[in-house]
């Protein structure tokens, strides 16, 4: 029965449009396919990249620092990298908070929805006996340079054979006209839109 409905629904392409056809068609910027990413794959990922550290030096110490909970957080239209960094001395420590900016994008010949840190400096400075003395700046974006590249929606090949009742033998191309990224509360939506056209 399944494979009766399918054939159908692929003879609907294929032939003239009647009045019962034309609702077949599908509407302009309609979502046929969905696909939601949570945050916490994103930053499962983060926690599993190892540890992040480095060293620096200035006139006054010699200092060690650590990446602490890097992580993203998305929002309504908005999405943000967040973590802390520890730095200390022979006799001097510190945490800072670092708040830096992430581009989320669709890559629709490729179909992969990408996760970059575009920014997220911070500046590392210590209270010695009440002076502020600056240890120095990072650029944390640099250590997540590469985008984390995910795998978008995709109900089909790029293209799908199928045998009509009469036995010939029919080819249908698949292609995405049409897609809407959106940033909500703890995740991306990414909706698609195919097109069905009979192959050449």
């Amino acid at each position: 029965m399944k494979i009766k409905l399918i054939i159908l629904f692929f003879l609907s392409t294929l032939l003239p449009e009647t009045n019962e056809e034309i609702q077949l068609v599908e509407k302009e910027n309609e979502k046929h396919i969905s696909l939601i990413i949570h945050q916490d794959l994103i930053n499962s990922f983060f926690n599993n990249m190892g540890e992040i550290k480095g060293k620096g030096t200035n006139p006054v110490f010699d200092y060690t620092w650590y990446l602490l909970d890097p992580r993203v957080e998305i929002k309504e239209g908005h999405a943000s990298f967040h973590a802390k960094v520890r730095a200390k001395t022979k006799n001097f420590r510190t945490t800072k908070d670092v708040i830096g900016t992430v581009k989320v994008s669709y890559n629709k010949d490729a179909n992969l929805v990408e996760v970059k840190v575009d920014e997220a400096d911070v500046v590392l400075d210590i209270d010695v006996f009440g002076k502020e003395i600056e240890l120095g700046r990072l650029d944390i974006a640099k250590y997540f340079s590469k985008s984390l590249k995910l795998k978008g929606p995709q109900a089909f090949d790029k293209e799908v054979d199928f045998t009509l009742p009469n036995g010939e033998k029919r080819k249908i191309d698949i292609d995405v006209t049409s897609y809407q990224l959106k940033l909500i509360k703890n995740a991306i939506e990414l909706s698609t839109s195919l097109d069905f056209k009979p192959s050449e």
